[in-house]
């Protein structure tokens, strides 16, 4: 059985259910996979999904859900392969379930085709041997860890990794320091970034149609991602599934290419 999962609180209620959930049952085979929200608060859920009280809940939701969907998974063996994914800015325009199928032992993401040196991610203070795992993850291209393949081991790994190396738990940027240096220690394989696009950093040519997300040959992307700390420099607005929504904004996008682009020359010098 395959499981697609996400956590949230009740100031992504309305887009996690009339967006990301409405998206994922229209365009996603859930014939032989059940979804699962990570619960922070959030009230009024879809009667089908499976609704998961938080348990760990001192420190940041991207850090702590990991550990929150490791404790679902040890009392559920019967889901086999899991996808994780941000449940605040993610929409599905097609159908991904073929993913669960392939390369069943390894890891599965999308590298960020533009990303921020390490140093700038997390500091080495605020991990346990923070130089090792700097060091080992430098010069290496970032998984983004916003949508995440892996067999069910693969979660309790990186939750396991994260309580004992990561100090604080309120850090920004924590899940993607210690995602990455778990996936990189494991068999891993790069899914294509149409698998989880980033309008602001991806390098293929896009453009929206009808609400749609399209790359330049006409392909529908099967996973939009609309990423960015604040919501004001995220790169759509009104992003969303249905009509009348995500109107990109072209000079966010170039705002962020300029940024990392100098931040990772910087790192050079």
């Amino acid at each position: 059985m395959n499981l697609i999962a996400t956590a949230g609180n009740d100031k992504i209620r309305d887009f996690l259910v009339n967006d990301w959930y409405r998206s994922l049952k229209e365009n996603v085979n859930l014939e032989e996979t059940d979804v699962l929200v990570i619960n922070y608060g959030l009230a009024g859920l879809p009667k089908d999904v499976i609704d998961f009280p938080a348990i760990e809940n001192r420190g940041l939701i991207n850090n702590t859900r990991f550990l929150n969907l490791a404790l679902f998974l040890e009392n559920h063996p019967e889901y086999d392969q899991v996808l994780f994914c941000d449940g605040g800015d993610i929409i599905f325009q097609s159908d991904i379930s073929h993913l669960f199928e392939e390369h069943r032992d390894a890891f599965r993401s999308v590298v960020e085709q533009i990303s921020p040196p390490i140093d700038l991610v997390v500091k080495e203070e605020d991990l346990v041997n923070g130089a090792e795992i700097k060091s080992f993850l430098s010069g290496k291209k970032l998984f983004n860890v916003g949508v995440i393949l892996a067999p069910r081991e693969g979660f309790l790994e990186i939750a396991k990794v994260m309580k004992e190396r990561l100090r604080n738990m309120d850090v920004w940027g924590g899940d993607t320091v210690v995602g990455n240096y778990v996936v990189y220690k494991s068999p891993h394989v790069e899914l294509p970034s149409k698998y989880n696009f980033i309008p602001s950093t991806a390098k293929e040519k896009f453009y929206v149609k009808d609400s749609k997300f399209f790359l330049q040959n006409g392909e529908i992307i099967p996973i939009v991602h609309n990423a960015g700390r604040y919501r004001f420099l995220r790169p759509v607005k009104d992003f969303g599934c249905g009509p009348g929504k995500n109107k990109v904004n072209r000079f966010n996008i170039w705002m962020f290419r300029v940024l990392f682009s100098v931040s990772a020359l910087l790192k050079k010098k």
